[in-house]
């Protein structure tokens, strides 16, 4: 199990990922690589590796592999923290530019 500052990190790294993954989650998985192996040594370069296979091989989106290094970091509230940090930030950026469109859809500029 790990401490605070490690799902600190966690999030944080996640959500600053999430904001640069044009392209899907694959897109920005050597980043996700650094980040977890690399940088903070969750995990080391074959354990990041069978995630990223379990979540290419399961039904679903393709970036479920971000819930699985949440879960070797933190268990289950890092599986929630890390998926909600990948996904919340595109989400919120995708409402908002939603909500402004509906505002300024019939502006006459």
């Amino acid at each position: 199990m790990s401490d605070e500052s490690d799902l600190w990190a966690l999030m944080t790294g996640f959500a600053a990922i999430s904001l640069l993954s044009v392209g899907g989650g694959i897109a920005v998985l050597p980043e996700m690589h650094r980040l977890v192996v690399e940088q903070h040594g969750w995990m080391d370069s074959l354990g990041f590796a069978k995630r990223f296979a379990l979540a290419q091989a399961a039904p679903g989106p393709n970036i479920m592999v971000v819930g699985l290094i949440g879960w070797e970091v933190a268990g289950l509230i890092g599986m929630f923290a890390a998926m909600l940090a990948m996904c919340g930030p595109t989400t919120m950026l995708a409402y908002g530019f939603f909500r402004m469109r509906a505002r300024l859809g019939g502006a006459t500029w």
